[in-house]
């Protein structure tokens, strides 16, 4: 409801701010700090999974609708403001002299917020964004960001490797806490069976699942070619392909229905799948494939993991961190390593539980919050403390 009122303007921004402050105050004798985080992702739970330990490391939360609602409270030397995607920055430039004013106008904001007190920290969701229109503003704007942030969180171990192919990223700012697993989420109770009872799909059929938003650098298209070749190498085995997600790119997903029209062993659901349905489409696959064309850090890996389902993916970034336990279903894209390949291995490769329990144990929700809540107070808030007392 609080992020509905945000919303609707029902709730200011600063009350928002003071009711959470208040209400960390009432948990512990300790003055909270405040941690004040844009933009909200409403449809994806990995902010809630990252800031689920909040409270209990003395964080006062507040969501905030764009980055104009940020900083509303001067808590000086306590308050930290994460930043997410950047795309709001850029999204109605229209040439590249606009975009550079934009950014000129975001950094004047990164300025002014620190000197008044409060420090910045970035996540690095990824290098540059998917659908990256003016690459060189792009570029321009995290050099920005990288510039004034006190800190970046890197999802994946390799993502400082990756940004330096277009702008500096000083170790000593940045700090990695991977992403966390959804397990305890999304509920988990449905047994294979009825799973696919619900989903129609025959006991003997062994289903592919690819699930997340429909878009060009989720590599769909390419992802039915390789589906409809596998059919034709293994002729005689009975598979399905199951495509859901959210439309967020409608010519795109017409292009993807026009494409399936007749296809009788694909299946196209382009509808953002309720949490409760999550598990039933996961429990009622057999592999889980994503086929990013560009990606770094994949929520469905630990999706995929989160629900012990193989997963077909490249090897790259933090799918490759995430499954390194076992990758044997991972490509490299190279010849006789493609996509068709990893999918044509996932016929018979069973992955131990072993596996998943060790992906589980390492990308737990609570340890992954903590973490991040601690790398943030080291990093951030005490030397902002030193500072006021010299």
């Amino acid at each position: 409801m609080r992020i509905k009122f945000l919303f609707d303007g029902v709730l200011s921004p600063t009350e928002a701010t003071m009711k959470a402050l208040l209400a960390q105050g009432s948990q512990s004798a300790a003055l909270p700090y405040l941690l004040s985080y844009a933009p909200v992702a409403e449809m994806n739970p990995f902010q809630r999974l990252l800031y689920s330990r909040a409270s209990e490391e003395g964080f006062a939360l507040v969501p905030a609708v764009d980055f104009g609602h940020l900083a509303s409270v001067g808590w000086a030397g306590r308050s930290i403001i994460h930043l997410h995607w950047l795309a709001s920055v850029l999204s109605r430039a229209r040439h590249m002299d606009e975009a550079m004013i934009r950014i000129a106008e975001f950094r004047k904001r990164l300025v002014s917020w620190r000197a008044a007190g409060h420090r910045i920290v970035w996540t690095m969701h990824n290098v540059l964004p998917h659908d990256s229109i003016m690459p060189q503003a792009d570029i321009a704007l995290r050099r920005v960001i990288v510039e004034q942030a006190d800190a970046v969180h890197l999802l994946s171990q390799s993502s400082a490797e990756e940004a330096s192919r277009y702008y500096d990223l000083p170790i000593e700012k940045t700090f990695h806490v991977p992403h966390p697993s959804y397990e305890g989420w999304y509920a988990n109770t449905r047994d294979r069976m009825s799973a696919r009872m619900d989903l129609e799909l025959p006991a003997n059929e062994l289903t592919f699942v690819a699930f997340g938003s429909l878009q060009r650098y989720k590599g769909l298209a390419e992802l039915i070619d390789a589906f409809e070749l596998l059919r034709q190498r293994q002729s005689e085995r009975p598979m399905r392909l199951l495509i859901a997600g959210k439309v967020v790119d409608s010519e795109y997903h017409a292009e993807l229905a026009v494409k399936t029209e007749h296809m009788s062993a694909v299946t196209l659901i382009p509808s953002a799948m309720e949490e409760r349905q999550v598990q039933t489409l996961l429990n009622g696959a057999d592999v889980v494939v994503a086929p990013y064309l560009r990606t770094l850090n994949s929520g469905a890996a630990l999706l995929a993991a989160s629900f012990r389902r193989p997963l077909v993916a490249p090897r790259v970034g933090g799918v490759a961190e995430t499954f390194a336990p076992d990758p044997s279903l991972l490509y490299s894209g190279g010849p006789g390593d493609g996509l068709v390949d990893a999918m044509e291995r996932a016929l018979t490769r069973q992955i131990d539980d072993h596996v998943f329990d060790a992906i589980l144990q390492s990308h737990r929700p609570d340890m992954i919050s903590r973490s991040f809540f601690s790398q943030v107070r080291q990093r951030c808030l005490m030397s902002a403390a030193e500072e006021q007392v010299a």
